[in-house]
């Protein structure tokens, strides 16, 4: 047990090393667009970038105040925002029309839903988007997730998918809170608890939100003219413990225990 905390440990202190270096690389990004080339995928792919960031930041947040476990939902959003860079980085204009249809979709929902309750709502947005004509391409098998995720990877979507059991309200997720397995009583408890000591994978978190992000930035660095970030990606990933081409994605999946 001692060995695998001093593991963990390691795992966080270049997990804070690497965050930071990225985070000082992301200040050098660029925002010179080309005239003669569709730059959706780059302006939407550097929004969910820059949202990532925050969320790596939260993450580190939480788990330096001992609350790794409840920083799921945002280890959840790390997973689907590097998701969507790398779909993005990979299928371009493709995935925007996607997410264009995936939004008119939303937007129907929500007008339903407000019209529903008697809410008031600015209807600019549903009704340009559901005005538009979106042409259908073969990135629109990607409008629902998992399928993306098992593109992406099978240990991608195993990390999601037990993410996903601890950000909602779950059998899974109450079962941190209590032990029924003994015979003759129920032991509860006010803050998470693993069963039979099994240690607690969401300590990695900060390890966790390192490896992700990295991933997002590596893909964003395609969609940059001359990918500028490519020497300081790969020596980040050296010293962050990743081989610099492949981040250990298998590190998120141990986040679901």
């Amino acid at each position: 047990m001692c060995g695998m905390n001093e593991d963990v440990e390691q795992d966080n202190r270049l997990a804070y090393a690497g965050l930071t270096a990225l985070a000082e690389l992301m200040e050098t990004v660029g925002s010179k667009l080309n005239p003669d080339e569709d730059n959706r995928p780059y302006y939407v792919a550097w929004g969910l970038l820059a949202a990532m960031h925050r969320q790596a930041a939260a993450v580190v947040l939480l788990h330096g105040k001992g609350f790794g476990h409840e920083a799921a939902p945002n280890r959840r959003a790390l997973i689907e925002h590097m998701a969507q860079i790398r779909w993005l980085a990979e299928d371009g204009a493709d995935a925007v029309d996607t997410m264009n249809l995936a939004l008119k979709h939303s937007q129907k929902k929500l007008r339903d839903a407000a019209d529903l309750a008697g809410l008031p709502y600015d209807p600019t947005i549903p009704d340009l988007v559901q005005a538009a004509e979106i042409p259908s391409n073969p990135a629109n098998q990607f409008i629902n997730r998992n399928p993306l995720l098992k593109r992406l990877g099978a240990p991608l979507l195993a990390a999601w998918t037990g993410e996903t059991q601890l950000a909602h309200p779950t059998l899974t997720a109450a079962q941190c809170f209590f032990d029924d397995t003994a015979d003759d009583k129920v032991v509860l408890h006010g803050e998470p608890t693993l069963r039979h000591g099994a240690a607690n994978p969401a300590d990695r978190s900060p390890y966790i939100a390192f490896v992700l992000m990295w991933s997002a930035m590596d893909a964003f660095n395609h969609l940059m003219k001359g990918q500028p970030w490519s020497e300081e990606l790969r020596r980040i990933a050296t010293e962050g413990g990743l081989d610099g081409s492949q981040p250990r994605i298998d590190a998120a999946e141990e986040a679901t225990g």
